[in-house]
């Protein structure tokens, strides 16, 4: 089968590019295809450290579930599962992106490829027809092989029990948990734990309200390298709304609410910046999956840089801002309606302004979060629901008539319950419509709330700023013309841009709340 997905950056694919990329164990090409060995039966990474099989021995797909769903099994050494996000499916079909998304939420857990396709506005027999086309196998396949991936990679990158990875993962009994397992990897589940030392977890570490407690959820997320974490962390902590987030020296944390369960959420950054370590307090197991997924996105773990930045290399405003910063990642957002909000108090003011406006925000309406959850770390409240901010006084956090208008129109927007079903360009489409929502909103959200990687707000003040510093053009038309050759990775070239300014007047780590401040200097 030829690995021929059109990935973006990037010529399209082919075996003999496959198979040189193999030979090389080039790590650019982690997760963009699969390489499956026809005289064991195994599929790799090819970054895999086995022995290069024969050319005429392998074929290449362009997913795990695809190389699982034609018959092959999982390498033991190289763990296809935890390779970052393939990004074959970013470059297909929107319908069919959208549609691994869903079934990666469990879409096909609870509903029928029908009731799938009804969501996605199109005939199940059109889905079935380019789901297949796009990746190799059917919508069902997908799903099942995306079962047995999960369930391995929490088995060995998270601190769950057994019967609780078959319950989240889908497999409905632990009986069935096991078989599946045994016939996908020929070893029982417990085999994957064997050898994995876990890292000591103690309620005594009573200092630190970061540090996991014996009864904590972990899991343990990768990214795609090369990974800036200081840059995420100092972006991070320049916006982080009071109570509701907190950012230190290697550590993010907020509370969070998951369907009507909540609880605290504390990413901590690995010092050799291989990836997060995710600690999860309160009542989240169940939600473990999904919240793994927001991580992800919230800060851009499956970007592929290199290939991206590629794009810059001969652009004389760009190339010294990517040999500074070779890994740097566009963040994303936690909840979409959080970042629209964000997004409208942040119009025409610093981003100081807008953080303590979102501050009072969430103090004012945002649920408290139980005491047993936060002792200790700052965080005090969730941020509120849009139908808990209807109908109210929005002008006294500070706002202007104008303003606080266009925020209720928002909220009004995402209160709909058509809205979790809509898609991003119709969100986009509703907001444009909405008095007082500018190109720099629309590009901002796009940027942040919907991961669109060619969104470019160029009318930004601080992207003009750093763009005269540059060499660059110093009005928004003549920048917007300029970043026609960056497409279709204009949002990494404004985060870039971003970037330029960032350190200059990044705020300081603030003192762990157990902490006293020193005296000095």
């Amino acid at each position: 089968m030829l690995c021929s997905a059109t990935l973006p950056g990037m010529e399209q694919l082919n075996d003999d590019i496959c198979y040189h990329a193999l030979k090389a164990r080039d790590r650019r090409f982690d997760g963009r295809f699969y390489t499956a060995v026809l005289t064991t039966g195994i599929f790799c990474r090819p970054i895999c450290p086995a022995v290069t099989p024969k050319r005429v021995n392998v074929q290449f797909y362009p997913s795990a579930e695809a190389a699982i769903a034609h018959g092959f099994r999982p390498c033991l050494r190289c763990r296809p599962e935890a390779a970052p996000g393939s990004p074959a499916s970013a470059g297909v079909h929107a319908t069919v992106a959208r549609a691994v998304r869903l079934i990666e939420e469990g879409a096909l857990e609870t509903g029928s490829v029908e009731q799938l396709a009804d969501r996605l506005g199109v005939g199940d027999r059109h889905l079935r027809r380019i789901f297949k086309e796009h990746t190799g196998v059917t919508p069902q396949d997908h799903a099942k092989a995306r079962r047995l991936l999960r369930a391995r990679q929490l088995i060995v990158d998270s601190n769950l029990s057994m019967t609780e990875i078959a319950d989240i993962a889908g497999f409905g009994s632990l009986r069935r948990f096991n078989d599946a397992m045994k016939t996908a990897y020929g070893h029982a589940p417990t085999a994957f734990r064997r050898g994995i030392k876990a890292k000591p977890v103690s309620d005594k570490n009573d200092n630190d309200p970061f540090a996991p407690k014996s009864d904590d959820l972990i899991l343990r997320l990768r990214a795609r390298q090369p990974f800036d974490a200081d840059y995420l962390l100092t972006f991070f902590r320049a916006r982080a709304i009071p109570g509701l987030e907190a950012v230190g020296d290697r550590t993010y944390a907020r509370g969070f609410r998951i369907n009507d369960a909540v609880g605290l959420m504390i990413c901590r950054f690995a010092t050799d910046q291989g990836g997060v370590e995710v600690i999860l307090r309160g009542p989240a197991r169940d939600a473990v999956l999904e919240i793994g997924g927001r991580v992800r996105r919230l800060f851009d773990l499956d970007a592929d840089v290199p290939s991206i930045t590629a794009l810059f290399a001969d652009d004389e405003l760009l190339r010294p801002l990517v040999d500074k910063r070779p890994g740097l990642r566009v963040p994303g957002c936690w909840d979409r309606f959080e970042l629209a909000i964000r997004a409208v108090l942040g119009q025409q003011v610093s981003v100081a302004a807008a953080r303590t406006l979102a501050g009072r925000l969430v103090a004012r309406f945002g649920q408290v979060l139980p005491e047993n959850l936060i002792a200790g770390t700052g965080i005090t409240h969730l941020f509120p629901k849009p139908a808990t901010l209807q109908q109210q006084d929005l002008i006294s956090i500070g706002l202007t008539t104008r303003r606080a208008q266009t925020l209720a129109d928002i909220i009004d927007l995402f209160a709909d319950p058509q809205c979790d079903r809509q898609s991003g360009d119709d969100i986009l489409a509703a907001m444009t419509a909405t008095k007082g929502i500018g190109p720099w909103t629309l590009n901002y959200f796009g940027l942040r709330g919907l991961g669109d990687p060619d969104a470019f707000p160029a009318a930004d003040l601080g992207i003009l700023k750093a763009s005269e510093i540059g060499g660059g053009p110093a009005k928004p038309k003549p920048l917007e013309q300029h970043a026609e050759r960056w497409r279709p990775w204009r949002a990494y070239a404004a985060q870039y841009l971003w970037s330029a300014l960032e350190q200059e007047h990044a705020p300081k780590p603030q003192p762990k709340p157990h902490q006293k401040p020193k005296k000095g200097k």
